[in-house]
């Protein structure tokens, strides 16, 4: 993807996509992959996490021993380079500071925006989620629920590769057969969290993350996911076997 500042902005593109996060970049691959020509415009500046970002050090081996400071708000390993908490010249990420009304956003001005922060959590919203009103009576109840947003969710799991089992518990969605990636072998403490958990009737599941514990399906999943485009489908083939297993 090339970089463009705007005075070298010399062609017309069919589509702008304002934000390069987990929103803009989902639509710009959908549309460029069916073909559209794509201009996404970001607010922050390029980000290289292979780079730019430390890794295998302990805390003890950063400044400050890794302490909070007003850039760095997670400390100095944190991936924002221009954002935060606080944002100057934005202040509504957290105008309100009295408790009742505080609300505190987290603006990432960089490439990839707050995917760089998600922590590859990946979960699915459950039925009760989209309908908390008719529920328990707070909030508001979605336009939509569930059903209507469950293909997408299986469209993305298989995409970037996410891992978990099914586990059939009330309000946590399964995944169809064959789209999850295993969990890694869990550790003696987790066996042991568990078990005692478990004679209390509290379920232990491994998290949902976005970590490839083995090669995604090349073979199989660009034909899924795009079907009927080969350009598409050769494209995300050739992307998929770039992509390594994180070997646990």
């Amino acid at each position: 993807m090339p970089f463009l500042i705007a005075g070298a902005i010399k062609q017309a593109y069919d589509v702008i996509v304002v934000g390069s996060g987990a929103a803009g970049g989902q639509t710009a691959y959908t549309l460029c992959m069916e073909g559209a020509r794509v201009l996404m415009l970001e607010a922050g500046r390029n980000y290289t996490p292979a780079t730019e970002t430390p890794m295998f050090q302990t805390p003890e081996q950063a400044p400050l021993r890794d302490a909070v400071t007003p850039d760095k708000n997670f400390g100095f390993y944190d991936a924002t380079v221009d954002g935060g908490w606080q944002v100057p010249g934005e202040p509504y990420v957290n105008a309100r500071q009295d408790d009742a009304g505080r609300f505190d956003w987290w603006r990432a001005r960089m490439l990839g925006g707050r995917t760089n922060h998600w922590g590859r959590i990946s979960l699915r919203n459950g039925p009760y989620d989209f309908k908390p009103y008719s529920r328990d009576g707070l909030g508001f109840d979605w336009p939509i629920d569930y059903d209507d947003v469950a293909p997408y969710y299986d469209k993305v799991e298989m995409l970037i590769g996410v891992y978990g089992n099914n586990d059939g518990l009330e309000n946590t969605p399964d995944s169809p057969p064959g789209v999850l990636l295993p969990p890694p072998r869990p550790r003696v403490s987790d066996l042991l969290v568990q078990q005692r958990a478990g004679r209390l009737g509290v379920p232990v599941i491994a998290g949902h993350r976005a970590v490839l514990t083995r090669r995604l399906d090349a073979d199989n999943l660009p034909a899924k996911l795009h079907p009927g485009n080969a350009e598409a489908q050769r494209i995300l083939r050739d992307a998929m076997l770039r992509r390594a297993a994180c070997w646990w």
